[in-house]
């Protein structure tokens, strides 16, 4: 009964096409998890590792309800299987799950849309509590017979066994700017361990410079009224594309790149700015392939503000660094 549910909800993601549709078809599979848990209770501690704040089960949890996030990665990964799936007709494809949460949102209810003998999965996740419930969901659902692996470990050290070749990775461990949260330092961990062909989720995730005014710019947030954001405010009419400082795919983690602090070049401050006052970052994700989700379409692509030009106004040029070695952040300095 749980499976064939599960089955018309996420069949429903993949047909959905309007904002509207995904949105209610993603609050099915919200409720969907919180009926078949029946309360189970999701620890709320967090866990610092190298590279940022691994997310508690409980917060973990809430992701599901980022929609079009969830809707448009379901989508990506389901692509990304039929891609596999036509590629390597023959064989098993191998799938790795860095950070599943509690819900393994992105790969459970995908599995009843495959034959069963063609799919092995790795799910990992550092939060015991998470692994224990994705086990109790399989256990609900009827995906026993699936060749699946609950590993509590930390993706950002996890090492790949070498009778695993993985041909579709996914991560999506991130928060906006691809701050607080180990997304960098997992994709270079695990990136760096695919073969030629092996696909990551997300494909490649883009930050660029904007002067603009942010309270201005759309910005998905949750109301007394429910989800707002994307659609209720238009981007700000003033702002200025700056530069891409950015773009996080495959290519960047080629070979022994062991880098975990990037330095941009420095830009001129414009001497006039009353019109685009804030220097911010805007975030951008290809999933897959045309799946993406644009800025302000999810609180992981809501823009962030660095500084305010006012507060700055004295100085002729600034510098930005990526940090990505401890807690991912962004910083600042200027030219002397």
């Amino acid at each position: 009964m749980y499976k064939h549910e599960l089955t018309v909800i996420v069949n429903s993601i993949i047909a959905s096409i309007s904002n509207d549709e995904q949105i209610h078809w993603a609050k099915e599979l919200s409720l969907f998890y919180q009926r078949i848990l029946e309360g189970k209770h999701l620890s709320d501690n967090e866990v610092i590792v190298k590279g940022g704040v691994a997310l508690s089960s409980s917060s973990a949890a809430d992701c599901v309800d980022d929609y079009l996030r969830t809707t448009n990665f379901i989508k990506g990964v389901f692509k990304a299987l039929n891609s596999l799936d036509v590629l390597f007709p023959e064989r098993n494809i191998n799938i790795l799950y860095a950070g599943c949460g509690p819900y393994a949102t992105l790969i459970l209810p995908l599995l009843p849309l495959f034959n069963k003998e063609r799919i092995k999965a790795v799910l990992i996740d550092i939060n015991k509590t998470s692994i224990e419930s994705v086990q109790q969901i399989i256990s609900i659902i009827g995906l026993e017979s699936y060749n699946l692996r609950l590993i509590e470990a930390d993706a950002t050290t996890y090492i790949i066994p070498k009778d695993f070749e993985v041909d579709l990775a996914v991560s999506e461990t991130m928060h906006y700017a691809l701050t607080r949260e180990p997304q960098v330092a997992i994709s270079r961990n695990i990136i760096k361990q695919l073969p030629q062909h092996g696909i990551f989720i997300p494909q490649e995730i883009k930050i660029d410079l904007v002067y603009t005014f942010f309270d201005y710019e759309p910005s998905l947030k949750v109301d007394i009224n429910g989800i707002k954001g994307y659609k209720n405010m238009q981007p700000y009419i003033y702002n200025v594309f700056v530069d891409r400082l950015l773009t996080i795919n495959k290519e960047h983690f080629v070979g022994d790149n062991l880098v975990s602090k990037i330095e941009t070049d420095y830009y001129s401050l414009p001497i006039e700015f009353s019109n685009f006052p804030d220097i911010c970052l805007f975030t951008e994700i290809k999933i897959f392939e045309d799946i993406e989700l644009k800025t302000a379409e999810s609180y992981i692509t809501n823009p962030y503000c660095i500084v305010s030009m006012y507060s700055i106004k004295d100085y002729p040029q600034i510098q930005f660094i990526y940090d990505f070695s401890e807690m991912p952040k962004w910083t600042y300095k200027f030219k002397k």
